[in-house]
């Protein structure tokens, strides 16, 4: 009984005990709930969520993407369009039914004002920026969204044979980002290629890819020669046109043009106009709100892409395959001033051996308005020499309705572009 009693007292005293001590540590009293299971655990999880993220540790090297991605991408934005009216006439115009309705003179017309949406380059931090020509060509009204801000934009410049435009925007004092132009002489096919800009006008996009080849030419689109372009497989789709594609230190390297597309959406094939090329355009554009081109005023193609049963049919008897051969000579051109006539074969411009298309393109293009440019040519089987003085290229040149025949069946003016293999649809 002694014993009994003993146990029982020991055991009072130690649940007295343990009571006080769950009061003094955690506010708990008997009988109550346990500690944790409401009040406390809420707060615990409040304490959680509210707690600031850890800093990264990044290993050295592994965030150099998004390094590049964050310094190139402030300085490319959003460009819209508002596009010339165009008079529009009802399909219904000549039925009937509804002349009826309308004094017999058909359904009246309507006419609308298309939109567009590309992309830009921040090339100063005063506002000016550098586009494609198809992104504001044609069009009444530009605006520029920079950091979520829309900016009215001034064209100051176009060219359609290099399809770079310049536009200037007021930010009314503040100091814009610019992206820091890098240089395409040194860009190596399998380095990264960063693609920045606003495809589908979805906002600005970064996508990843690497330089795919280099100075790709004979290429088109839409009637527009692409020469000597960066080709990537960094995702580019319609409104990305205008856009940065960048190097992994972040540097502009190109403006993304075009795309290779069956289907006019993004397949793997991109091109980009190289950077230093688009400087010096975008100099002269600021400068003098035009381009001045040396002007010869001829279609012409390379000699090699002529069979022999051919070259027989049009009189041509030259055996080789260096040389390119005049198909076309324009109305009142500094060739036809000169006396060059369709099929003769250019062989030597200025005592430099012409082999093709691209040959003679870079003599023409380094030379100057109101330069002599002398020419070796064969003609019924006969060489001379032909002296012609350049003039400024017309302002229309090369410029046509859109041709119903397939575009590489179509041939284009030379003057700085060689045979054309197939349409590229652009960006936007």
């Amino acid at each position: 009984m002694k014993k009994t009693l003993s146990y029982t007292m020991a055991f009072g005293v130690g649940f007295v005990i343990c009571a006080f001590t769950l009061k003094a540590l955690y506010g708990f009293e008997p009988g109550g709930v346990l500690p944790g299971s409401q009040g406390q655990a809420k707060e615990a999880v409040l304490a959680v969520l509210n707690t600031p993220p850890p800093l990264q540790h990044r290993i050295a090297g592994d965030s150099v993407i998004a390094d590049a991605a964050a310094k190139v991408e402030p300085a490319v934005v959003d460009v819209h369009t508002v596009g010339k009216a165009i008079e529009e006439t009802s399909p219904f115009g000549n039925n009937p039914f509804f002349q009826q309705f309308f004094g017999g003179e058909g359904a009246p017309t309507q006419k609308y004002q298309p939109k567009g949406a590309g992309s830009g380059i921040i090339i100063s931090p005063d506002g000016y920026i550098m586009t494609n020509n198809h992104v504001v060509a044609d069009t009444e009204k530009v605006t520029v969204t920079v950091d979520g801000k829309g900016y009215d934009a001034k064209v100051i410049g176009t060219d359609p044979t290099s399809d770079i435009a310049i536009c200037k925007i007021d930010a009314k004092g503040v100091k814009l980002p610019s992206a820091t132009l890098g240089n395409s002489d040194d860009i190596r096919i399998g380095d990264w290629a960063i693609a920045v800009g606003n495809p589908l006008d979805i906002g600005t996009t970064v996508t990843l890819g690497i330089i795919s080849a280099k100075d790709r030419t004979n290429l088109s689109a839409e009637g527009h020669p692409l020469n000597s372009v960066i080709q990537t497989d960094a995702a580019i789709n319609p409104g990305n046109s205008g856009g940065a594609l960048a190097d992994i230190n972040g540097e502009v390297i190109g403006v993304n043009e075009a795309i290779y597309s069956p289907t006019g959406s993004y397949v793997g094939i991109g091109f980009a106009i190289p950077i230093n090329a688009a400087k010096k355009i975008a100099k002269e554009l600021i400068e003098n709100g035009h381009i001045v081109r040396p002007y010869l005023g001829v279609v012409y193609r390379s000699l090699k892409g002529i069979p022999p049963d051919a070259r027989q049919q049009i009189g041509i008897t030259e055996k080789g395959d260096d040389g390119v051969v005049i198909s076309q000579v324009f109305p009142g051109s500094p060739a036809e001033e000169a006396g060059l006539q369709p099929y003769d074969v250019v062989l030597e411009a200025n005592r430099q051996k012409v082999t093709d298309t691209d040959g003679l393109d870079s003599i023409v293009q380094k030379a100057k308005v109101g330069d002599s440019l002398v020419l070796l040519i064969a003609r019924n089987g006969q060489t001379q020499l032909v002296t012609v003085k350049l003039k400024e290229r017309p302002a229309d040149f090369g410029h046509h309705p859109k041709p119903e025949q397939p575009q590489e069946q179509q041939e284009q003016p030379q003057d700085g572009g060689g045979q054309h293999q197939f349409t590229i649809p652009f960006g936007p």
